[in-house]
């Protein structure tokens, strides 16, 4: 990664060319993801990215730049290329940088770096084929992934910042296809959360299997959906996505400081009904906020499932 030495070398040296703030953000990424078609594997891909992101704030101007090489001097000099046309007189001082140590949140016992588990994904993969096959004759397809991302990150910045931090991510997603004449639909599932491969554990393959089958077979003899305004109820996992799409966009920094979205002048204002609130709560063990439909929400969703279909 980057040690400590070389990155108050380059904060000091953002302060010296008159910024108020500076900050590095240190990410190493590994990946990898298995997908199966058709009943045989089709994809397996990884890759690591590596990355220093450069941030320094002029005044409420902010400037971003970024480089992979670990250098002082090619840091200083991307720096220097930011602050290029606001440096000034030095007028802030970084602080001593001191590693801030907290306790693991999101516990990982297998994880990305230690082992891939590529037999163990693939076999998990081609049950929840089988499973959902088995349901039904009008199952024509079956697509399934496991998607494993490992990120190590180390922050410092000029008030003396240093913190590191491991997040792990997993991600078991299927697909169906159900066809019968010439009608065709489709059903889907995706549980992920914030640990190794030992997510698999709390899954169950068959289940899974059979949760994406259901889906596609009931929209298969559904009706035509009608029109007009109907209530709407979003579930549990996935009203994350809503929001984001709805509102999350247009509170971003970048919307509002353009003053291209709704909400800007609104601080302090109640911009919904009283009934709605939205939190995104990185305390939550080993589950990954509210985009994802995490293990909890799955849990429920299969049980409702499998009940509908029965």
């Amino acid at each position: 990664m980057l040690n400590s030495v070389t990155a108050k070398a380059v904060i000091d040296h953002a302060l010296f060319l008159g910024a108020d703030f500076a900050e590095l953000f240190v990410e190493h990424h590994q990946t990898n993801s298995i997908q199966i078609a058709s009943g045989e594997v089709d994809k397996v891909n990884s890759g690591i990215d590596f990355g220093i992101g450069i941030r320094l704030f002029f005044g409420h101007k902010v400037l971003y730049g970024y480089t992979n090489n670990t250098d002082e001097n090619e840091l200083k000099r991307v720096t220097s290329l930011l602050a290029a046309k606001d440096k000034r007189e030095q007028i802030a001082t970084a602080g001593a940088l001191n590693l801030n140590r907290y306790p693991i949140q999101h516990g990982c016992r297998l994880p990305l770096s230690k082992d891939a588990n590529l037999d163990s994904k693939i076999a998990f993969l081609l049950q929840t084929d089988a499973a959902a096959r088995a349901e039904s004759e009008y199952i024509t397809q079956f697509i399934g992934n496991v998607l494993q991302r490992e990120q190590q990150v180390s922050i410092f910045n000029s008030e003396g910042l240093h913190v590191d931090d491991t997040r792990h991510y997993i991600r078991v997603s299927g697909n169906t296809v159900a066809q019968k004449g010439n009608e065709q639909s489709s059903g889907s599932e995706g549980p992920g959360a914030l640990s190794g491969w030992e997510f698999s554990e709390q899954l169950d393959a068959q289940e899974l299997g059979q949760i994406i089958a259901q889906q596609a077979l009931v929209k298969l003899g559904a009706d035509a959906c009608p029109s007009g305004e109907m209530p709407v109820v979003i579930g549990n996992g996935f009203g994350g996505v809503i929001f984001h799409e709805a509102c999350g966009h247009l509170l971003e920094t970048t919307s509002v400081a353009k003053k291209a979205s709704v909400f800007h002048d609104k601080m302090g204002e109640m911009i919904a009904h009283t009934a709605v609130s939205a939190v995104d709560d990185g305390t939550m063990t080993n589950e990954w906020a509210l985009s994802m439909l995490t293990t909890k929400a799955w849990q429920l969703n299969k049980r409702n499932s499998l009940k509908t279909a029965s």
